[in-house]
């Protein structure tokens, strides 16, 4: 999996503070107002920044979780109108769990090998992707371009990175929250603000 931003509000504690300064008559920066607010669960002021993501090979399954936040925007490559290159084993994610059993791996193989090979096949006797589409498994990777406002970010980091998550959504919450970080200083300090 891969993740990156594409775009963000450039300055987004600056932009979240003066948002709710207008609420309490206040005309200045302040990384505390901020702070104060997410505490005081006056979220409505994140709405005013936000974060585009590139993601890039999770699974369609981890794809239904995360477009069940259905505050953010989405675009999923199609596998309607795309063909897939299925050759090799990087088409489709593993559960770990998978990994640790080697008849299980065994047969967790055989079947992305099988759907696979019907798939191509599909394809080959002229099926439209659109209906060779039925023949690949959740496990098939995808890619897809989300945008969120921080409080929605918010929203989906604190589901999706605790411990009962499931373990690849749980996996693209850090990633999204660890590009976030990465943008600037100041986005590394707005997450930071989670952690108060």
């Amino acid at each position: 999996m891969n993740v990156t931003v594409m775009s963000a509000t450039e300055r987004p504690i600056e932009t979240i503070s003066l948002a709710a300064g207008t609420c309490y008559g206040k005309a200045d920066v302040s990384p505390k107002r901020v702070a104060n607010c997410y505490r005081a669960g006056h979220m409505s002021v994140f709405e005013h920044a936000s974060a585009t993501f590139k993601v890039e090979g999770i699974s369609r399954a981890c794809m239904a979780q995360l477009t069940r936040h259905r505050l953010a925007s989405f675009c999923v490559e199609s596998q309607r109108y795309c063909k897939y290159d299925l050759s090799g084993d990087d088409w489709y994610a593993t559960p770990p769990e998978v990994e640790k059993d080697v008849n299980l791996e065994i047969g967790f193989i055989a079947t992305m090998n099988g759907a696979r090979n019907a798939y191509l096949y599909a394809l080959e006797s002229g099926m439209r992707p659109e209906d060779a589409r039925y023949l690949l498994p959740e496990a098939t990777k995808t890619n897809l371009v989300m945008t969120c406002n921080a409080r929605e970010l918010f929203h989906i980091l604190d589901m999706r990175e605790d411990k009962a998550a499931q373990w690849e959504i749980r996996d693209l919450a850090k990633a999204m929250r660890e590009a976030c970080e990465g943008i600037s200083d100041e986005w590394r300090e707005l997450m930071g603000v989670r952690a108060l």
